[in-house]
């Protein structure tokens, strides 16, 4: 998760982004009925009722505040980096999160700020509307909150920030009841003490909030930070900023929570950006000779799927495999296993180039136990079709056509081109069938990321792997996609040669 916020442009970009008429049925910013509650931090059931929690699957990826009674708004790096606005479900009034009295909705449309950008650390306009695919009808457990006009203060105020995030920096689950806490607004100057807000704050856009052992934290992202106004005599609350980034959880002079260190603030992936560690617990490393070769993913305890070229004409037993790998710099915790065997497809063929049936499993010397750092990816259906979904690839390959590789996991988020697309390209009389493209402007695979997974997230909430890194022309080069090794056209050949390892159902 993140945090630094938004303020003004909040109300700008609301106005920019959509027009619509706002239900005249009730009236914003109004506080639920107030029930006692045991404890200081768990909010009354209800108190809130703007507060949205959006699901990725059974997990919680976002907060989000209700605008309109078919809009939320929420944070821009929340539909992005693999994260499709389709992939969300919006949690309607909910408090309790193993409840069953709340609302489930589909996301119908999200758009982002047209200017959000982002690096491996900071999100810049990190705002967007969600479309909810039903109309709400307002109650006592279901409101918009208010937008704030332009000329609202709220500098010596003490802001609340709410949702089912973590608890603390490192935790595994996020809470199950709505929690609250109180913040203020920290003078930038303050603020930029580190180097990492010093270089990435923009002051314009963003402020920063912060109160000794209180922040937001992983899964809070997107959440409103709000508060009451004299204006309206304290009686409505005004969303004052959005969720965004931030260093650790409730540090000192770090506002807010994420975990880059300070020498990863602008390595990137091509475009990419620094992934949660373990996020991706199938994602592995293949050196050779200590040194970052290839990328592959676990399909079994004993399997790793990778590129046949990443093998074709190296000795595999110059290589190890990392697996649960964050940093190449803390293998503390890491497992490593030599290769035993490497099988490439029987019709692997290569050009200058190009390579074709570009796909390999390479056995272990041994199992490596699955726990919450190493576990294997899904595969696909046969002949299952991508085609306009959104795609992440990670890895540590180079972050640019001359650049070393990255020291940290590093993700981008790219759409998959459909076939006639992938076709119509500049490489088109290099292309065959068993291969698929994808494309977005200065994002791509690179050196190093070779062999690794390009995964998409589907409805019942696992990662299938898509696509393995084949090749390409350069790095993120406009004239031509990055082009992946389709595994769907493979899954009998994969499980013939990866039988006899355990997955998570064997």
């Amino acid at each position: 998760m993140k945090p630094i916020l938004y303020y003004v442009l909040i109300y700008l970009t609301f106005e920019f982004v959509y027009l619509s008429e706002v239900s005249s049925s009730c009236e914003c910013g109004i506080a639920g009925k107030n029930r006692r509650i045991v404890g200081g931090s768990t909010v009354p059931p209800h108190q809130y009722p703007w507060l949205v929690a959006l699901m990725l699957g059974s997990k919680l990826h976002c907060g989000a505040a209700i605008i309109t009674d078919q809009h939320l708004l929420t944070a821009g790096h929340c539909i992005t980096f693999g994260v499709h606005y389709k992939d969300l479900s919006a949690h309607i009034g909910m408090h309790d999160r193993l409840g069953s009295s709340h609302s489930v909705l589909g996301i119908a449309y999200g758009e982002n700020h047209p200017n959000f950008t982002s690096n491996a650390v900071r999100d810049i306009n990190d705002i967007a509307v969600l479309t909810l695919e039903k109309t709400l009808k307002f109650s006592d457990k279901v409101r918009p909150i208010c937008l704030p006009s332009k000329d609202m203060d709220f500098r010596n105020l003490a802001l609340t920030v709410a949702g089912w995030g973590k608890t603390r920096q490192g935790a595994l689950t996020s809470s199950r009841y709505l929690l609250e806490t109180k913040v203020k607004i920290v003078p930038s100057a303050t603020c930029s003490r580190s180097a990492i807000y010093r270089q990435n704050l923009v002051s314009d856009s963003m402020m920063c909030a912060y109160s000794l052992g209180k922040d937001a934290c992983q899964g809070d992202s997107g959440g409103p930070i709000f508060a009451t106004h004299s204006r309206t005599h304290n009686k409505k609350w005004y969303q004052v900023g959005i969720v965004s980034w931030g260093i650790d959880c409730a540090m000192p002079d770090y506002p807010e929570c994420g975990k880059p260190s300070e020498d990863i603030v602008s390595m990137r992936i091509v475009g990419g950006r620094r992934a949660e560690p373990h996020s991706y617990p199938w994602t592995v490393a293949i050196t050779k000779k200590d040194k970052m070769h290839c990328g592959g993913a676990l399909i079994t305890d004993q399997h790793v799927l990778s590129a046949g070229h990443c093998f074709k004409w190296d000795d595999p037993s110059n290589m190890a495999v990392l697996a649960g790998l964050d940093n190449m710099d803390d293998l503390s915790e890491v497992e490593k296993r030599t290769i035993s065997e490497v099988v490439i497809h029987e019709d692997f063929t290569s050009s200058t180039v190009r390579d074709e049936n570009d796909i390999a499993i390479a056995a272990l010397n041994e199992p490596v136990p699955f726990n919450t750092k190493i576990m294997p990816v899904c595969l696909p259906q046969p002949g299952q079709n991508f085609g306009d979904r959104m795609a992440t690839i990670v890895g540590w390959g180079r972050m640019g056509e001359n650049e070393a590789p990255s020291k940290v996991l590093l993700k981008a988020s790219l759409p998959i081109l459909t076939d006639d697309e992938c076709m119509n390209s500049k490489l088109k009389g290099h292309l065959k069938q068993t291969m698929m493209c994808t494309y977005t402007k200065g994002k791509d695979g690179c050196q190093g990321d070779s062999g690794g997974p390009l995964v998409v997230f589907e409805t019942d909430g696992k990662f299938v792997q898509a696509g393995i890194v084949s090749w390409g022309i350069g790095c993120a080069d406009p004239n031509y996609p990055g082009v992946y090794t389709k595994v769907s056209n493979y899954i009998d050949w994969i499980k013939e040669n990866s039988a006899s390892g355990k997955t998570c159902d064997s």
